[in-house]
Formats: C-alpha cells, sequence, structure tokens
C-alpha cells in the first residue's frame, strides 16, 4: 500500500513536473538523448571492429558476424549490419561526427556509401545539409547497379502471407526491385482511385481494398463491367453452446477455416447460397439446413436491366462488379422481391456495407441510395 502511493506521488509529480516545463526544453532533451544514443552507437563500433578482427562469430559457430551481433545485442539484423558498415568502413571523419553526435547511425551508414560511390569533399559536405530520405535518393543515383546486382535484387523479392490462427485477419509483407515496385504501386494506386473515397480512410485502406478487388478480377476474369452474377456457396459450422452465449460473435467459422462474423455471413446471402452446420462442444452434428435460396439468375438480369447497368448509391456510377444487395437483409426477414433488391457496385457492397457495417437507407431514392451509419458500430464519419 505505501508502495503504491508513493508510485502515485512519484507520478503526480512527474506530470506536474513535465506540465510546467516548455515544449522547447522538451524537445532539447530529447534531441540531447539522441546524440548520447550515437556516442554510445560510436563505442560499440570501436568494439566491434576489434572483436571483427577477432572472428568471434566463427568461435562461437554462427554463420555470419551480422548473426553475432544480432544475437549479442539483441537487435534486428538490419542495426546490426548498420553497425558492421560504419565498423568496417574506418572513415575517421564519419567516425568523429558519430562520436560527436552530430550525426546518427543511419546517416553514418548513408554517408559510408556516398563516399564509396567517389563523392568529392563538397558533394560530402552538402550531403549534411539533407534529410535522410533525400540522402539516400542521392546515394541511390550514384551507386552503380551491375548486371549482378540486378539478378540479385531480383532473386531477393518475396510476399509472405500469414493468417492469424483462426484465419480471421491476414498479415503481408515483402519486398521487389525497383521496377516490378513501380508496377504494382502504380496498379493498386490506379484501382483504388476508381473507388470512392472515404472521410477519415488513409492511403494504406484504400490500397488494400485495391488488391482485393485486382485478385478477384484474377479469380473470375472479372472486369470494370463484370457482374457479379456468379453464386457463392458457403457451409457455415456453427458451435451451438459458444454461438448462443455470444449472439453469433463467437463459435462460427467457414467449413474451409476462416471465422466469420454477421457482416461476412449476410454478404454471402446477398451473393450466394448458405448450408449452416450446428454442431456441440464435442464436434457431434445437431442439425443442418438445406443450401439457402440464391437470388435467380433471371432475377439478377431483371434487377441489372431496370438500374440501368450501374450502382445505384447517389453519386456513385461505377459498373465494376454490380451485385444485387437486399435493403432489407435476408438474416432481418427481407425476401428476394425486386422491391428489396438494389444494384450496388463492389466497392460500396463489400467494403462500405458488409465491411464497415453502413446500412442503406430504405427511404432514400430508388436510384440515389444513401447509407445510414448502424448506432453501434463505430466508423468513418461520412461517406461520398
Amino acid at each position: 500500500m505505501f508502495l503504491s502511493h508513493l508510485g502515485c506521488m512519484f507520478v503526480v509529480q512527474m506530470f506536474a513536473t513535465t506540465t510546467a516545463r516548455s515544449i522547447d526544453s522538451l524537445e532539447q532533451e530529447l534531441a540531447g538523448w539522441e546524440d548520447t544514443v550515437s556516442q554510445v552507437r560510436f563505442h560499440q563500433v570501436e568494439l566491434l571492429r576489434q572483436l571483427d578482427v577477432a572472428q568471434v562469430a566463427a568461435a562461437d559457430g554462427c554463420r555470419t558476424m551480422i548473426d553475432w551481433v544480432a544475437s549479442r545485442l539483441d537487435v534486428s539484423r538490419p542495426i546490426a549490419k548498420d553497425l558492421l558498415v560504419v565498423a568496417r568502413a574506418q572513415n575517421s571523419q564519419i567516425d568523429q561526427m558519430l562520436q560527436s553526435g552530430v550525426i546518427g547511425l543511419e546517416r553514418a551508414v548513408a554517408l559510408i556509401r556516398l563516399y564509396n560511390t567517389g563523392a568529392g569533399e563538397e558533394l560530402m559536405a552538402d550531403a549534411l545539409g539533407l534529410d535522410l530520405g533525400g540522402l539516400w535518393r542521392l546515394v541511390a543515383s550514384r551507386e552503380r547497379l551491375s548486371a549482378e546486382d540486378e539478378v540479385k535484387g531480383f532473386s531477393d523479392r518475396f510476399l509472405v502471407m500469414q493468417p492469424s490462427l483462426d484465419e480471421s485477419w491476414w498479415k503481408l509483407w515483402g519486398g521487389l526491385p525497383g521496377p516490378d515496385g513501380q508496377v504494382v504501386e502504380k496498379a493498386l494506386l490506379a484501382r483504388a482511385d476508381e473507388f470512392p473515397r472515404l472521410e477519415g480512410e488513409d492511403r494504406s485502406q484504400r490500397m488494400a481494398d485495391a488488391l482485393t478487388s485486382l485478385a478477384l478480377d484474377s479469380l473470375t476474369g472479372g472486369s470494370e463491367e463484370a457482374s457479379g452474377r456468379e453464386v457463392v456457396v458457403a457451409e457455415v459450422l456453427v458451435d451451438a453452446q459458444l454461438a448462443a452465449a455470444t449472439s453469433g460473435e463467437a463459435g462460427v467459422v467457414l467449413s474451409s477455416g476462416p471465422k466469420v462474423g454477421a457482416n461476412v455471413l449476410s454478404e454471402i446471402l446477398c451473393t450466394g447460397q448458405i448450408r449452416v452446420i450446428v454442431a456441440d462442444q464435442a464436434g457431434n452434428r445437431v442439425d443442418y439446413s438445406d443450401l439457402g435460396e440464391a437470388i435467380p439468375p433471371a432475377l439478377r438480369t431483371l434487377i441489372w436491366a431496370r438500374d440501368q447497368g450501374v450502382c445505384t448509391v447517389d453519386g456513385c456510377s461505377s459498373r465494376y462488379r454490380l451485385q444485387p444487395h437486399h435493403i432489407v437483409p435476408r438474416s432481418q426477414g427481407g425476401s428476394h422481391h425486386p422491391s428489396n433488391l438494389t444494384l450496388l457496385c463492389w466497392f460500396h457492397h463489400h467494403v462500405v456495407i458488409h465491411g464497415l457495417g453502413f446500412r442503406l437507407d430504405p427511404d432514400s431514392p430508388p436510384q440515389r441510395r444513401r447509407f445510414i451509419r448502424q448506432p453501434h458500430l463505430r466508423g468513418p464519419p461520412g461517406i461520398c
């Protein structure tokens, strides 16, 4: 109890001290600590030079000196590599600037690479006035790129997709050589620019939607005017006890593996058919349903013709992957009657409604549909 009281007093005192100090003094102290970090890095560099000569990596059974440094200092491989670059360069001027805190470790590495391109004293001095991004661009413009370097760069390309254990979320990361990276970026930006902009949405979210869209086109041979008339068939496995206790927020997965919620199920009901298989905790089947009735092809064609083959959202003229959508969801008793169906593009159907959880205002005009944000959901403040 006494220690807890002391801790509270310490926090209050620190808060009062911080708020009493000026922003300028805080900024100066922050920069001062970075100078200290640079000085510490210099001393590590000096020690690494001696350890490198002693070939400690081989003696300790490590594959490379980078592996050894990363292991012993518990740092990432890029930082370990940067320390070794500076240590092996033995450039006295750069060492002195690092030791005095004038430059940091990353700038030291960039300056060493610039020096190795044959840069003279005047260019090296000018480089100190560039930000890190500008400095690295200068280095890239001067470094030679041999055919062997190009082959190595291309061979290092990779893309990793890592699902969560329940496959409800995926992480993607990778690397591409320069020209291929530009192609991918331009393709994603071009597709993202075709979608309406959401207020509060950042560029990375738009790029993610564009990637999904392009992948769908590849799988289904889709195009700008793809109708989305293919019928999706899905089997949903339900843990009866868990789903009942959580109002369906847990215990519901697709037979292919991913965990899903009400929004995804609602989208499948719009675009296809679902068979529900209910099981107990032991995995024994309790009950199952027949495939739900999909929107008949003739009715899809009718909705397409009635809505003139264009998205009915107010202000949208997209013809991309148009799909019939139930204004009153089927899960809430909505039917396939034409008056309950409207044509939406993939972005408004997949992203806005079934992704962000918005719903159509049933009182909005048939060719100028507007959205209503469901009160229990937090999302962007507005949708174009």
